[in-house]
């Protein structure tokens, strides 16, 4: 895509986003009738209203009664620190929301024990089960990993109805992580490109009916003023743990000439969506927001009319610049957890919550790779 049309199709997202959270809504012709759309508690979404102060709220859907509410309370920072409990529904969880939310370096030292979970997709049981059973967190959902780390390959976003559910449980268990010594790494996939770039293509009624009720578009929710905004906005592109790089789609060829390191690849991403409409640099806008990215490369498995299938010799050559021995990668779906060219790819999307699937993820343990699962126990990969 050319510059020119890069400009005028982002300068298009940014006016419909601007229409839709100022225009009144007539909910019945913009999204499914609130009769259709099921009774839901959305929230808590919070959001900045001074340096020292945050809104939290729900949108709360009866459609019996069909009617539909925002609840909202306001909560003040105390030692750098919001925490509140949820106030709506059956929400009796409790958010802790630092007043500090940067990026981390996505370059960390070797660790015994990795779980690498793929797209996730609002599947928010599956995630649960996937980890109780394999004792990464406790009957309470609280860390039970110790100095272990957890890496999230994207795709958080979409298709599933409980998203938001989805955000907050590894926001916290983030947290919770450090305490212990661990970590958890949530990286950028394409989905969350799309949900911060207005793109909502493939976002449910449920949370298209919410947005639409306070005159916002569903990116809304995650804009620069919103805490879920602001910590999405702080993540990882690429992430290596020792020998080991993660990444959602891949590093294409095209994006490793041009010989960026971790950090600058994660800097730059951030650069683009935090700026997309008004980007002073666009040497890179095809390599950053497009099929070449590393949020939807596909190369490593599918060939597109805008390139083959990676060989062997370019993922290896990957690897060399990056000192790892493995690329382990989201966002093309695969039947299960599988390695590719001899250990130097693992894929990881297996479609979480669809019946013709088994939910899986990977743990690395002692340099050994292994499925895990929600109701079986792990197995070696051969």
């Amino acid at each position: 895509m050319q510059i020119k049309q890069v400009y005028i199709y982002l300068l298009l997202i940014l006016l419909l986003g601007s229409f839709q959270s100022h225009a009144s809504f007539d909910l019945d012709t913009i999204c499914k009738d609130s009769l259709i759309v099921a009774s839901y508690v959305e929230g808590p979404h919070v959001r900045y209203i001074s340096p020292t102060r945050v809104e939290a709220f729900y949108i709360v859907h009866d459609s019996i009664k069909n009617k539909t509410r925002k609840i909202s309370k306001t909560f003040r920072f105390k030692n750098d620190t919001v925490t509140f409990l949820g106030f709506a529904g059956n929400d009796t969880l409790t958010y802790i929301i630092p007043d500090k939310i940067k990026p981390e370096t996505g370059e960390n030292p070797s660790n015994n024990k990795i779980v690498v979970l793929g797209d996730i997709h609002g599947e928010f049981e599956s995630l649960l089960a996937i980890l109780r059973y394999n004792k990464i967190i406790d009957e309470k959902n609280k860390w039970n990993f110790g100095d272990g780390q957890i890496v999230f390959t994207g795709d958080v976003f979409d298709r599933g109805d409980k998203v938001t559910e989805c955000l907050w449980f590894i926001f916290q268990l983030e947290i919770q992580a450090k305490k212990q010594g661990g970590m958890v790494h949530y990286l950028l996939g394409n989905h969350e490109m799309m949900a911060l770039l207005f793109d909502d293509r493939y976002v449910v009624d449920k949370y298209q009916h919410a947005a639409h009720y306070i005159h916002f578009h569903y990116s809304h929710f995650f804009d620069k003023h919103s805490v879920l905004g602001k910590w999405l906005r702080s993540k990882n592109t690429i992430v290596r743990i020792g020998e080991q790089l993660f990444v959602h789609g891949g590093i294409s060829p095209d994006l490793l000439e041009k010989k960026m390191s971790i950090d600058e690849v994660n800097t730059v991403m951030r650069y683009h969506l935090n700026n997309y409409t008004e980007l002073k640099d666009t040497t890179l806008v095809d390599l950053f927001l497009y099929s070449n990215s590393p949020l939807w490369y596909r190369g490593y498995l599918s060939r597109t009319p805008k390139y083959d299938r990676i060989s062997l010799q370019e993922v290896l050559k990957t690897l060399d610049f990056y000192h790892a021995n493995v690329i382990i990668f989201g966002h093309t779906p695969v039947a299960k957890v599988y390695p590719f060219y001899s250990f130097k790819l693992i894929g990881m999307d297996v479609p979480i919550g669809d019946p013709n699937y088994i939910d899986q993820g990977l743990l690395i343990e002692n340099q050994k790779y292994y499925r895990i699962f929600a109701h079986k126990e792990k197995e070696r990969l051969q």
